[in-house]
């Protein structure tokens, strides 16, 4: 071999070396990466960024989050229905599955076949009203309007017509007609010292949408003896004076709400248990989570027809709504023996389909971070919930970015995308049921968007007490939606300067209006979720009017609700830097003072309804030892904590996660609702779109029963302390 090749040959060599070590160097330095520290035994104990690229990959999420991306996501899944169960909702979960993939998740269909309720194509839902020679007087069309405005191109014709879903086969047929308001139990009560009560026994009652799930008001009004009941939209909840869509977002004449009036999150044929194929299916006969009388909604202007066949004296004020040209009245027998009927769906098993993402973590894979919504409607869903599903869509192509240039999470994180949430939070809990074991002991957070978005004005939360103050300092990191201030800074603008925020923005608590519902009720996970509304949704916790109508399409969130999709960029932004820090952050940011706060505030409203010869002297002990041990907790966290320890760290980190669960009832909160298992927070028998505080206590006050009050509180007592022996020094077992 000549000399020349022998210098081309080591030339070339010298330049490999130096290529190699530059790539070594550009993939060391220029790449932010996971700095693991190493225990003495050879254990990994975090995947520590430097202040510097943790603030970089915060910034970075920050700006990949698109309006845009969304807002063209949304006009594309609002192009067609998603009834749970159909055809169109299969091939939507495919599609999600697909997305998901290309951007590089670990994706998997979970099928469930459950029990679902659709009205009769050939034979719409109808109510009418007949004389006494059965001529037809009055009928309600079973449908709502299209409008010139409306968008033309979209598949009207493939909508589903108004119905309740659950409501059994068959018809209601009565002479006699009530008014019962909002068919609360305390409206029923009022009834009853206005007529005889005996009256209501064979009745059919009417009564106007609002105060509480809808479910409840059939059960309630089965409890007192009627056998339909009719729903309507009243303009005082849901319509402006002047304008309704086409024109705004009010509720339009035979605008008419859908919706599940199942008593129970989940299927009811195959309670506690995953609908699987295996799974033994109690039969519909006499199930007592499914209505026994049956109920329709009609628009308020076919209820303005059936006031004037009523008969009866005037109402009180406060139970007159703003239909024109109507005396409301409590109602009775029909002018001239006229007579109301109508008829009604069926039930049919159908297979749903979930779909989860997940980005494994690579220290802490065997904790999981969720994120999720639902993405079946009872129709186009462009808020319900369109844009929920169009966020967690925008969040998973923004982490699949991250994750290119070599971004992995500490924990795992899962994105969830649920079938028939709408039919009552049914594809969530079959997947928890299922899994209920390993979510139980693994799920650090859920972070829910369901109606993500109703208005641009102020972000709305439904919360665990632990997440109050990571929630705070993310909404300091976030723009509001078409102003200059961060959200926490329009709080406290709205809020007229008042920093304590969380009493007018925040609800302590999680309901059983959503898929958040069996990670709080079964995993027993601290959840998370928002919306952003208007500041006049604020009481009504961000409802619209147009909720579950045929309505909610793109053009309708375009051109009155968010224009540019801002407040969609704000929610993505919020639920997402959550996430992140949920995912990434070595000490869980979970504050048990904050819990103490709660159960302090909801003794004193509890104690306030109680009557007097009421003992809560042992609760009271309970939750005074709470804040003294939170508090001890705190310290020891903050002063003897090593985080470079993986066994403290992990530790003190699974006695936070164990705290919530710590309030859990594993008997269920009673034999109405077994379901229920949050001892602290969940809904009462008379509306589950509530999250009453220690629900079991206060169920019991309503019954006037003494005797079980002091039992309940007894038990209430008994968990308190559990999550008291939750977070003393690992080595002590003790409660109190």
């Amino acid at each position: 071999m000549n000399q020349n090749k022998l210098i081309y040959i080591g030339t070339g060599v010298a330049i490999a070396i130096v290529l190699f070590v530059a790539g070594i160097l550009i993939g060391r330095f220029a790449i932010p990466r996971p700095v693991h520290n190493l225990h003495a035994d050879g254990i990994t104990t975090s995947n520590i960024y430097s202040k510097d690229e943790q603030l970089a990959i915060r910034n970075q999420f920050l700006k990949y989050v698109s309006a845009e991306e969304i807002e063209a996501t949304l006009r594309n899944s609002t192009r067609q229905t998603h009834l749970a169960g159909t055809d169109d909702d299969r091939n939507e979960a495919e599609s999600i599955a697909d997305r998901w993939r290309r951007h590089g998740l670990d994706v998997t269909i979970y099928p469930y076949d459950v029990l679902l309720s659709y009205p009769d194509s050939a034979q719409p839902n109808l109510v009418s009203v007949f004389d006494s020679d059965n001529n037809l007087l009055t009928q309600s069309t079973g449908s709502e309007l299209v409008y010139d405005e409306d968008d033309r191109s979209l598949p009207f014709h493939n909508i589903v017509r108004p119905f309740l879903a659950y409501t059994p086969n068959g018809t209601m047929q009565s002479s006699r007609l009530y008014y019962i308001n909002y068919c609360t139990s305390e409206d029923f009560q009022f009834i009853e010292t206005q007529i005889d009560k005996n009256e209501l026994q064979g009745s059919i009652v009417i009564c106007r949408y609002g105060k509480i799930f809808r479910g409840n008001k059939i059960s309630i009004a089965e409890k007192y003896g009627a056998i339909g009941v009719i729903l309507y939209g009243d303009p005082s909840d849901a319509a402006a004076v002047h304008s309704s869509y086409p024109y705004s977002i009010d509720l339009p004449e035979m605008g008419q709400q859908r919706g599940s009036v199942l008593l129970l999150s989940g299927d009811p044929l195959t309670m506690h248990y995953p609908a699987k194929d295996y799974t033994y299916r109690t039969s519909t006969n006499n199930n007592r989570w499914l209505p026994k009388i049956v109920a329709q909604q009609i628009g308020y202007k076919e209820a303005r027809d059936i006031f004037s066949h009523m008969t009866g004296k005037s109402v009180i004020s406060n139970w007159t709504g703003r239909l024109d040209q109507v005396n409301y009245v409590y109602g009775g027998l029909l002018l001239n023996d006229r007579q109301v009927n109508s008829r009604i769906s069926c039930l049919q098993i159908r297979r749903i389909h979930n779909v989860i993402g997940i980005i494994p973590g690579h220290i802490e894979p065997d904790r999981y971070v969720l994120v999720g919504g639902h993405f079946d409607a009872w129709n186009f869903g462009a808020l319900d919930d369109g844009s929920g599903i169009a966020i967690n869509h925008e969040l998973v192509r923004v982490f699949g970015s991250l994750m290119r240039p070599n971004w992995k999470p500490r924990r795992s994180l899962m994105f969830c995308a649920w079938a028939a949430e709408e039919y009552g939070i049914i594809g969530s809990i079959e997947f928890i049921e299922e899994f209920a074991k390993i979510l139980g002991a693994r799920v650090v957070s859920y972070l829910n968007m369901d109606v993500a978005v109703t208005g641009r004005e102020v972000m709305l939360l439904d919360m665990s007490p632990l997440l109050y103050d990571f929630v705070i300092d993310i909404s300091r990191q976030v723009k509001a939606p078409y102003m200059n201030e961060t959200i926490y800074e329009q709080w406290i603008r709205i809020n007229d300067g008042d920093k304590d925020v969380g009493k007018r923005f925040f609800t302590m608590g999680i309901n059983a209006g959503s898929d958040y519902t069996g990670f709080s009720q079964i995993a027993g996970s601290s959840n998370l979720g928002m919306t952003y509304v208007n500041v006049s949704g604020i009481q009504s916790g961000g409802a619209y009017p147009l909720y579950h109508t045929q309505y909610e399409t793109f053009r309708l969130v375009k051109n009155f609700v968010d224009p540019e999709f801002q407040a969609h960029q704000a929610v993505a932004r919020v639920v997402g830097l959550a996430a992140l820090t949920l995912t990434d952050v070595d000490l869980l940011p979970f504050n048990p003072i904050r819990y103490y706060e709660a159960l302090l505030t909801l003794l004193e409203f509890t104690k306030s309804s109680a009557p007097e010869s009421t003992n809560f002297t042992s609760l009271e002990y309970a939750i005074d030892q709470f804040k003294i041990v939170s508090n001890q907790f705190s310290h020891r966290v903050q002063t003897t904590l090593d985080k470079s320890d993986p066994l403290q760290l992990r530790i003190v980190n699974d006695q936070l996660m164990q705290l919530e669960r710590a309030f859990q009832n594993p008997l269920g909160n009673s034999l109405e609702q077994s379901d229920l298992k949050h001892i602290v927070y969940a809904p009462s028998r008379t509306n589950r779109y509530n999250a009453r505080g220690f629900p079991t206590i206060t169920d019991a006050i309503e019954d006037r029963n003494v005797t079980l009050i002091q039992q309940q509180i007894s038990i209430v007592t008994y968990f308190v302390q559990s999550a008291v022996s939750v977070l003393r020094p690992p080595q002590i077992i003790q409660t109190i």
